[in-house]
């Protein structure tokens, strides 16, 4: 079967027209928003994406050396697309936030083309898109402006695998597609590491068409189609353990602990993981940045013995219909695909987080409109169809305005960090991150509040005492700055902003000696 494209585009504009309606009035309200949080090392402190000279070097550098700091993160398409926007619309959060919904549309698009095509279903397509455009899930990814990463890697990605498809299904086997498809592929790679699985997902995608098509395929088939996805993986993954390994590309944690060191253990959390990845995608209220999960470290658990028994279930299913039912097939598989770099087998430090359903979710969202689908054409009462337009329509209405009121909270980073600790009040970096936000608008007694409150809660770091020494001094306060500085040293004898800031203090006050002591101390940095 031979797909024509200008067709398929031309039979669309008016469900391409819902899917832009719907995107804008779901996130026309975030074009006001404030960059902040990783938006700073990212954006405004990042000189690399301020001037296109610097181009060679996101190939060759860390996400964030523009920033002077150092991370395991490789994603240099997407410092080009932040360096696009500066150039464009230099500091203004408006065009960031701009690129970031269209990016959010093209990948709504991307899904109802990749499901009309291995379906050949428009309302399994059209409602499974929809979903994915408005469910308040998604704020996360596309209303943080460094969420961005997921949004260019699952566009890429999409793209890559409509191409692969395309090249599938036509006769001729035009290679374009194909050579198309693998550079889409690289692009989505390099915009963020999670694309590693997409060669899974193409198989996937490949099989469930075959099904369709009543094709019979043979391994040899497969693995050719697939090869040169594969070596591209390969040799993405040995020049990240080597000349491309900024940190330590495979452990995102410092220190040794329980998670970090055993598979069995981080296996056990994933499966809490994913009854709240459930809960949150079914009852979206509760939308939390920073959300806890419990550490499991044995199998005696109640979310490890039920996971246990809903795979040995749906195993059990599969091997009875999965070839009669290629739907439920592609919905299972794609969800855990796409989750599987996050889910534990490498140990990442978020061991929890709401933009990781971005791409996975579309597996979730094609569930929602099967059973949509089928309950609409098992049933001929025009009442009960009525009835279930209905329901759609209120869940889609539901979702929308939370989505809606979602986006409020991350109108700026006091509002953010405020409702962040209303639901984690523990999480002493959300509440730092507050802290500084109050000083950067001069509100410094409420500031000197939330340094106490971390300092009282956990005195452990050196920032917390030197930014709480930085607010003295403004508010000329030597003495409490000096203080707070000596603090965070003995804390942390090598934090070395501290002995900076001190020697700055010191010519300040005139008081020589000391200012001589804190210069020969930092001889030894030099």
């Amino acid at each position: 079967m031979r797909f024509r494209l200008k067709e398929l585009f031309k039979s669309n504009i008016a469900v391409y027209l819902v899917f832009v309606i719907f995107t804008l009035i779901c996130y026309g309200n975030i074009l006001p928003n404030k960059l902040f949080y990783d938006d700073e090392e990212l954006i405004y402190k990042n000189a690399y994406i301020a001037d296109l000279h610097y181009l060679p070097k996101y190939f060759t550098q860390n996400m964030v050396a523009g920033a002077g700091k150092t991370s395991n993160m490789y994603r240099p398409v997407l410092l080009i697309s932040l360096a696009f926007d500066h150039f464009i619309w230099g500091l203004n959060p408006v065009g960031y936030h701009l690129t970031s919904i269209a990016l959010h549309l093209g990948n709504g698009i991307m899904i109802f083309l990749l499901i009309n095509m291995l379906f050949g279903s428009r309302i399994l397509a059209i409602v499974s898109a929809l979903f994915f455009l408005i469910h308040p899930v998604q704020t996360e990814a596309v209303t943080y402006a460094s969420g961005r990463t997921d949004l260019l890697y699952s566009f890429f990605g999409l793209i890559c695998i409509n191409l692969f498809l395309i090249y599938c299904s036509n006769v001729k086997k035009w290679a374009p597609f194909y050579l198309l498809s693998v550079l889409f592929f690289l692009l989505s790679l390099l915009s963020k590491e999670t694309a590693v699985v997409l060669p899974l997902a193409i198989i996937l995608c490949f099989y469930v068409l075959s099904q369709k098509n009543k094709i019979k395929i043979l391994p040899s088939q497969i693995s050719l189609s697939v090869s040169w996805y594969f070596l591209i993986d390969i040799i993405y993954i040995v020049l990240r353990l080597t000349v491309l390994n900024f940190a330590n590309t495979l452990n995102f944690y410092k220190e040794a602990n329980s998670y970090s060191q055993n598979i069995a253990t981080r296996f056990f959390t994933f499966t809490g993981v994913f009854f709240e990845y459930l809960k949150v995608l079914l009852f979206p209220k509760d939308l939390i940045f920073a959300r806890n999960i419990d550490i499991i470290t044995t199998a005696i658990n109640l979310s490890v013995i039920i996971f246990v028994i809903l795979a040995v279930i749906t195993v059990f299913y599969f091997s009875i219909t999965g070839k009669k039912n290629p739907v439920v097939f592609f919905y299972f598989f794609w969800f855990f695909i796409f989750l599987l770099p996050s889910s534990g087998i490498i140990p990442i430090n978020s061991i929890i987080a709401e933009h990781y359903l971005y791409l996975p979710s579309i597996g979730f969202f094609l569930f929602i409109s099967y059973l949509f689908n089928f309950f609409l054409r098992k049933y001929n009462s025009t009442y009960l169809k009525f009835f279930l337009v209905i329901i759609l329509l209120t869940i889609i209405s539901v979702f929308s305005i939370r989505t809606i009121i979602r986006n409020y909270d991350w109108k700026d980073p006091i509002t953010f960090y405020n409702k962040s600790l209303t639901q984690s009040p523990n999480n002493i970096p959300m509440r730092h991150n507050l802290a500084m936000a109050y000083s950067e608008k001069g509100e410094f007694e409420t500031a000197i509040k939330e340094y106490q409150y971390i300092i009282a809660a956990s005195d452990v770091y050196p920032n917390t005492h030197h930014n709480l020494g930085n607010i003295y001094k403004e508010q000329k306060k030597y003495k409490d700055a000096e203080e707070e500085y000596l603090k965070a040293l003995q804390i942390d004898r090598n934090f070395i902003f501290s002995y900076y800031a001190l020697a700055d203090l010191y010519k300040l006050t005139g008081e020589t000696e000391k200012l001589n002591n804190v210069l020969e101390i930092l001889k030894k940095y030099q």
